[in-house]
């Protein structure tokens, strides 16, 4: 199946963004007669960043300074510039664009704030053909508010400069057929290339205006003179060169996707069709042997607006029960506008696992499934962060070998099973290990009297030591040296039982070892 790329250009999205965003509002706007640009502080001061039609018949253009484009139109009406709302803005603008190919990315060109490159290879066949899909995409975004330019291309590149450039894209949409897409990638102009700054304005000055002028010309001569970038990008327009796409949606994500005749008002609808959606991707997710590890669902206002609600899940997951209550869930604590109602649902799972068959308990009590699932509703009610479980992690220093972690079942540092054979450990393990006063009479052996918060306390019984080195490989804490440790199982007379410490040894690591209480039987 040949290849088809659709180029949707907004020429003025920037300031037609902002128009839109003050209009919608309620506050006053710049009518469309009205010059208006969008400023953004530079070199020399403050420059135009983008302008509308009305400004760029006037002569006005991005670059220009602030002084200048007034001294040309005073009446000029000026906002400050929004890049990341505009990115923003653009994504969002993407996603709803889905409805017509589930490969939609931003421009990809530079600075790629002013359009959508779709892969509709397929798509065609869905809405009666490639003319019949280009109307709809062009009246969608007027009912936006949004001027649009659309050509459709073997290749993105070529769709992209014929967007732009082709005039017979101005006022209504450009089909380009394999068979003429030699003879419209000639005529356009060099700027359609996507070449670097500054490389058109020096093809310019030699009298290489065309594109055409260009494939005329011998390919190693083009590299040496004005890089590699050159060639490469007659390649691409011309198909001898693959392109990549970054879609906002991953190709290979299991998706459905739900449309309705007319926008549904109010959730309750919604859930009501979750079943519809969610059962396909499960199927997907049933013949792949995955399980999903994270679920997105967007909702398609129709004011364009595009809302995703996302889930994720401790475990491989592809019970849909489970998932629909999750997501009826988060839909329940949703609060948007869209306008007359929802008009489309898309479910991603762009987070998946190797799914692992889970043994049910013979004696009927809840089993792995069942603490998966009351952690996923936990996590939902009180975040990703909010549930955590105790795990223990392999290093032998006490206060390492255990600590919290999210309550999800990836693999990381943390293992299940302590290293080694079982150790005897005290019921109580202090946070930090606390020093103590204490007094051995032999150097190597226990103590017999300790001190610990004031409390004197006689050793009877004692049981040790059990020596563990110092980690050699972990760097030393503020420049403290790392020292071995003997650990000892001691009873007092009065029946209490600790787990005392002694850190470095006499003569050898240090000449007065320290003494610790870590822990409390």
């Amino acid at each position: 199946m040949m290849k088809r790329y659709v180029s949707a250009c907004l020429p003025w999205w920037p300031s037609q963004r902002h128009d839109r965003n003050t209009r919608r509002q309620g506050q006053s706007g710049s009518p469309d007669d009205d010059a208006l640009a969008l400023v953004i502080r530079g070199a020399g001061g403050q420059r135009l960043h983008a302008v509308n039609r009305t400004a760029a018949r006037l002569g006005l253009t991005p670059g220009l300074t602030l002084t200048d484009a007034r001294a040309r139109v005073p009446a000029l009406v000026t906002a400050p510039a929004d890049d990341r709302g505009d990115i923003r803005a653009l994504t969002a603008l993407a996603r709803w664009s889905g409805r017509w190919s589930p490969v939609v990315a931003p421009d990809p060109a530079g600075p790629g704030l002013d359009g959508l490159i779709l892969d509709i290879t397929g798509c065609t066949r869905l809405f009666g053909g490639e003319t019949a899909l280009l109307d709809a995409m062009m009246e969608g975004f007027a009912e936006l508010g949004f001027s649009v330019r659309l050509a459709a291309a073997p290749t993105i590149g070529l769709a992209w400069g014929a967007a732009r450039f082709d005039p017979d894209s101005r006022n209504r949409p450009l089909c380009i057929d394999p068979d003429t897409a030699a003879d419209r990638l000639a005529a356009l102009p060099v700027e359609a290339l996507r070449l670097a700054e500054g490389v058109s304005s020096r093809l310019r000055a030699l009298g290489l205006t065309r594109a055409g002028l260009l494939l005329q010309q011998p390919r190693a001569a083009l590299a040496r003179r004005f890089g590699l970038d050159l060639p490469r990008r007659l390649d691409q327009a011309r198909g001898q060169e693959s392109e990549p796409l970054d879609p906002i949606r991953p190709a290979r994500a299991f998706h459905s996707s739900l449309r309705f005749a007319e926008p549904v008002p109010g959730l309750d609808p919604i859930k009501t069709a979750l079943p519809h959606l969610v059962g396909p991707v499960c199927d997907q997710l049933t013949n792949a042997g995955r399980g999903a590890r994270r679920l997105v669902l967007s909702l398609v206002g129709s004011n364009g607006r595009a809302v995703r609600v996302a889930i994720g899940t401790a475990a491989a997951e592809r019970d849909s029960g489970h998932i629909i209550r999750l997501l009826g869930e988060s839909l329940d604590r949703l609060e948007a506008d869209f306008g007359l109602g929802v008009e489309a649902l898309h479910l991603t799972a762009p987070s998946t696992a190797a799914f692992t068959a889970r043994q049910a308990r013979l004696d009927g009590t809840p089993g792995e499934e069942a603490t998966s699932h009351l952690v996923d509703r936990l996590r939902l009610r009180l975040g990703e962060t909010g549930v955590r479980r105790a795990a223990s992690r392999e290093s032998w220093f006490p206060e390492r070998a255990s600590g919290w972690r999210t309550a999800d079942h990836a693999q990381d540092i943390y293992v299940t099973t302590s290293p080694g054979l079982p150790l005897k450990r005290p019921l109580l393990l202090l946070d930090r290990p606390e020093p103590v006063e204490a007094l051995a009479e032999v150097p190597d052996g226990p103590p017999r009297v300790f001190v610990w918060r004031r409390v004197r306390h006689r050793i009877a019984h004692a049981e040790g030591p059990e020596r563990i080195a110092p980690e050699w490989w972990r760097p030393a804490r503020s420049g403290q040296p790392l020292l071995s440790r003997d650990y000892f199982h001691v009873e007092t007379a009065e029946g209490h039982r600790f787990w005392l410490y002694r850190a470095g040894l006499y003569g050898r690591e240090t000449d007065v070892p320290c003494w610790f209480v870590h822990g409390v039987s």
